[in-house]
């Protein structure tokens, strides 16, 4: 069986996708040992890097960008300062996440150095009276990939796509957004924007592709426009995940599902039931979701403190509050707050309340307040890898949003952590797995229970046991077969 998927990174041009429906399902599928190839449709100039990070390597690809620039080129080749021609007299200045390069006294350019996971260069600008006149973004292959020019405002007015040995193959003019081109594939030499250009690609790739093969397709706005504009010949499975639609239902995007889509997957129940009441259209779909479980050992019988992983992005005063109390009369608990809010406000309550903080012998004093305030940690939004640390050393979940996430609740199963949540999900089992606080006076009960011992620790792993069963690679696996069986 050949699976075709078309990914949205259309915002991960120079970073790696997080959380993502085409990284997971690629990865399911190759476990599964299926031919899968990537239908690439944006700019990737470090695509090499995304698909090793995610494992995903052995993936075939086919790109549009690489069809319009003319590269063949298929592996990594690091470049050096040497690769590129400089005044004689420019002088490198070494910075952590640049290098800047002046020519008499003057900012000439800044080369910015990519920090994680391996040290290479990823972008040039060069300057003109202080003022970015070009930025050169670098090609993981060894080559300058794209030239953006800008303005006196810095606002581009044109970006040049090169080939690999330095000629321009598409421009486009960032004013009226028109495109000029030279391909052997196609007549036509301008099109109205880049996506007609990219529309036009990805029709012409898709009549080498069987027409019994499956295409995947990642649902976006930009991804709804290839296919209506399109209209493929394969059956069309669109991939609906819930940070995209919410993203889109909150900017009134329609998601109505097209006539040139022969299946629908999403993520959760309570996503289907959104998707249903804003559509006109009934499809037929099917619950999967993007992660998948694999049991694993948590660290939490030998952990001496306490830790409570909260994931808010939003804080409630009132349920800070009931975690402060918990914390206060719990010296061996720890919390870390996932948040993207302001937390200055909460801050100030932790520097207050240290005020009164005692030792285990009664006594306040610096070391003590310091000890208080250190059991209140804020971090920022972490990765796939991040969480999964944080997931095998904690005692509890707590997540009260609206939409639970997703990727952390599978991470508890597999941990064994248990979980409470505002929101019955999928995921939970109350009683069982974690606990359901339907009302905030239930909140200190449910933290109480799972922090004052570990009686509970053989009862999670076993309910933790069969969740994880039902979300395990191969019962995920049939979910897909199911769909390419009525497909068919």
């Amino acid at each position: 069986m050949n699976l075709h998927i078309m990914p949205d990174w259309h915002a991960y041009s120079m970073t790696l996708p997080e959380f993502n429906d085409t990284v997971h399902q690629t990865q399911l599928f190759l476990s599964q040992s299926q031919q899968v190839e990537l239908i690439l449709v944006d700019y990737l100039p470090q695509l090499r890097e995304i698909l090793s990070q995610k494992r995903i390597e052995s993936a075939v690809t086919w790109s549009a960008y690489d069809l319009f620039q003319r590269i063949t080129l298929k592996d990594e080749k690091p470049v050096a300062l040497a690769d590129f021609s400089w005044p004689d007299d420019a002088e490198f200045i070494r910075m952590n996440d640049r290098i800047e390069v002046w020519v008499k006294n003057t900012h000439f350019a800044t080369v910015w150095v990519q920090q994680s996971p391996l040290m290479r260069f990823d972008r040039i600008d060069l300057l003109t009276d202080d003022i970015r006149r070009q930025e050169l973004i670098i090609d993981d292959r060894g080559f300058i990939s794209r030239v953006t020019t800008f303005n006196d405002d810095n606002e581009p007015i044109r970006r040049d796509y090169l080939t690999p040995s330095g000629g321009v193959a598409v421009q486009e003019d960032c004013v009226s957004a028109v495109v000029t081109t030279q391909q052997t594939w196609t007549p036509q030499t301008t099109f109205t924007n880049m996506a007609e250009l990219v529309a036009a690609g990805l029709a012409h790739h898709l009549k080498s592709v069987p027409q019994n093969d499956y295409l995947i397709v990642s649902q976006s706005e930009m991804t709804t426009f290839l296919i209506h504009k399109v209209t493929p010949k394969q059956p069309v499975i669109l991939s609906y995940q819930t940070e995209r639609t919410d993203r889109q239902l909150e900017q009134h995007v329609p998601l109505q599902i097209s006539g040139n889509v022969d299946f629908s997957v999403i993520d959760t129940p309570e996503q289907a039931e959104k998707l249903s009441a804003q559509s006109e259209q009934q499809s037929t779909f099917a619950i999967i979701p993007p992660y998948t479980v694999t049991a694993r050992q948590n660290n939490v019988a030998v952990q001496p403190v306490a830790t409570i992983y909260w994931f808010a992005p939003s804080i409630a005063m009132a349920d800070f509050e009931v975690v402060s109390t918990l914390l206060a009369s719990h010296p061996n608990v720890l919390v870390l707050i996932e948040t993207t809010q302001s937390h200055a406000l909460f801050d100030a309550m932790i520097e207050a309340a240290s005020k009164t903080a005692a030792n285990a012998h009664g006594i306040i004093d610096v070391d003590s307040q310091l000890a208080y305030k250190t059991r209140f940690q804020f971090i920022a939004s972490q990765n796939e890898a991040q969480k999964m640390q944080y997931m095998a050393n904690s005692r509890v979940l707590l997540d009260l949003g609206d939409t639970p996430n997703q990727y952390l609740q599978t991470q508890a199963i597999a941990y064994a952590v248990p979980q409470i949540n505002r929101i019955q999900t999928a995921y939970l089992q109350p009683n069982q797995n974690g606990k359901l606080v339907t009302d905030r006076s239930e909140l200190s009960g449910a933290l109480n229970f799972y922090v004052d011992d570990t009686h509970w620790v053989s009862d999670v792993k076993e309910s933790t046991h069969d969740i994880a069963a039902e979300y395990s690679d191969d019962m995920v696996w049939i979910k897909w077969q199911q769909i390419f069986n009525k497909i068919k």
